[in-house]
């Protein structure tokens, strides 16, 4: 069976027999459980009574709630602080769409993302499968792809370029004319 697949009441019954006088190993084997399950059951039954320190099964369970809400918090606090670094000056709901986007990339929880931005998660879908516009697809192209300044200075030809001596003819004669030195 399961981790918790006995009921209650039956590991009761295995410890009254126990408690009856009857060995461990005897009344495994006849329940068809092992040794080591029903002296863990007979250490929690006598933490429950107060005789051995250790956790109940009630302050057991709010331990693992407690420690699930401080990891949901955790995630929580570390998308707030994402969405801020993103979000610095952006205000409108494409804006934290597009922050989502990008938290999303980094494995962090969409529905989480979208609660604490204060966007509906059908809102932010919607916006992720929407194709582009005809405005953004005619900005796209109207974006130049390079500029002037984005060549290099050593790149450009200069005047001088041309009246230097050829690293080829090994020489130094001049190779006016030539562009073989750019």
């Amino acid at each position: 069976m399961g981790r918790r697949g006995y009921p209650p009441e039956f590991r009761r019954r295995a410890l009254d027999l126990i408690d009856a006088g009857r060995k461990v190993r005897d009344v495994a084997r006849d329940l068809g459980l092992s040794e080591q399950t029903i002296y863990v059951w007979r250490k929690q039954h006598r933490i429950e009574q107060g005789l051995e320190p250790g956790l109940s099964s009630s302050e057991r369970a709010e331990l693992a709630a407690a420690r699930r809400r401080i990891v949901q918090l955790e995630t929580e606090l570390k998308i707030a602080r994402r969405a801020a670094e993103l979000l610095k000056d952006a205000k409108p709901p494409k804006d934290r769409f597009a922050a989502i986007k990008a938290m999303a990339a980094e494995g962090l929880p969409i529905q989480t993302a979208c609660r604490i931005l204060e966007v509906s998660e059908s809102g932010f879908y919607a916006w992720r499968d929407r194709p582009p516009s005809e405005r953004q697809i005619r900005h796209a192209w109207a974006k130049p792809t390079w500029s002037p300044r984005s060549i290099s200075r050593r790149d450009r030809p200069t005047a001088a370029s041309a009246c230097t001596p050829s690293s080829s003819s090994g020489k130094g004669s001049m190779s006016a004319g030539t562009r073989s030195g750019w």
